[in-house]
């Protein structure tokens, strides 16, 4: 009896098996990325080298099988794939499309690399200031179709509202970590955010490397670099930020939905 029951448990777990690699087949991991970088700016002052960031994470992921739509400035030539101007309706539209297209098995990436900023929008006076954070799109102060071209912090967090898959965002941009306001979102589990500074920090073009910097010692110098493209995002973010030049206010910050399950890319 006792081999008999013994059979029973292997045939289980044969069929368990057969079912859970039939439903990975049936539905693979689909990875999605949004690459957003802007150098030179419609309107305001221009940037050295987001295109280069925007280039060196599309060399990145594009072979770990990511089906990539890259939005940059208006020097199409600068980027390996160009699919028009990173303007703020643009990439709404394009981050929409990619959480339309996505399910709860897939991963996708919003990566972006330019100015940003902080706007007042409560009263003059100073004791009445509220500020948000915004992340500077091309077309700042010259908005088209309608918008300003800002992406305020809260609608950041509409805009990955809707995503049910995992989700990495990582923002290159002065005071980023005021967008932080997503991780409020029901989702939160899922998302993995690292900005390049506080709510009150810079970012910095660096000559020396040809990145901006947080994408520089993130991307290049330790997730390729150091730990040969296959770490977790946040080993990745421990041994960046521990050799990070900048501190104070441009201290790179990490916010993990989930800190008991790591996120790979």
């Amino acid at each position: 009896m006792k081999k008999k029951v013994l059979l029973v448990g292997i045939l289980s777990l044969v069929i368990l098996v057969t079912t859970v690699t039939s439903i990975q087949a049936l539905d693979p991991v689909d990875k999605y990325a949004l690459i957003i970088g802007v150098s030179d700016y419609k309107a305001i002052s221009d940037l050295s080298f987001c295109d280069e960031d925007a280039t060196d994470w599309y060399n990145y992921l594009s072979p770990l099988g990511y089906q990539i739509t890259l939005l940059g400035d208006s020097q199409p030539d600068n980027y390996p794939l160009y699919d028009g101007v990173a303007s703020e309706i643009n990439v709404k539209n394009a981050w929409a499309t990619i959480v339309a297209n996505a399910d709860e098995n897939d991963i996708v990436a919003f990566i972006s690399s330019g100015h940003g900023s902080q706007v007042n929008i409560g009263l003059r006076r100073r004791r009445d200031r509220v500020y948000v954070q915004v992340l500077c799109m091309w077309d700042t102060s010259a908005g088209e179709d309608g918008e300003d071209g800002l992406i305020y912090d809260y609608e950041l967090e509409a805009m990955m509202a809707p995503s049910v898959s995992n989700t990495f965002i990582f923002l290159d941009h002065c005071y980023a970590g005021g967008m932080n306001e997503l991780m409020q979102n029901a989702n939160a589990a899922k998302v993995y955010l690292t900005t390049t500074c506080t709510d009150d920090g810079y970012g910095w073009d660096m000559t020396a490397y040809e990145n901006g910097a947080w994408t520089y010692f993130f991307l290049e110098y330790t997730l390729i670099g150091h730990f040969g493209g296959t770490a977790s995002m946040e080993a990745t973010f421990d041994y960046a930020s521990s050799v990070y030049p900048f501190d104070g206010g441009d201290t790179p910050q990490e916010f993990d939905g989930n800190s008991g399950t790591d996120f790979y890319l």
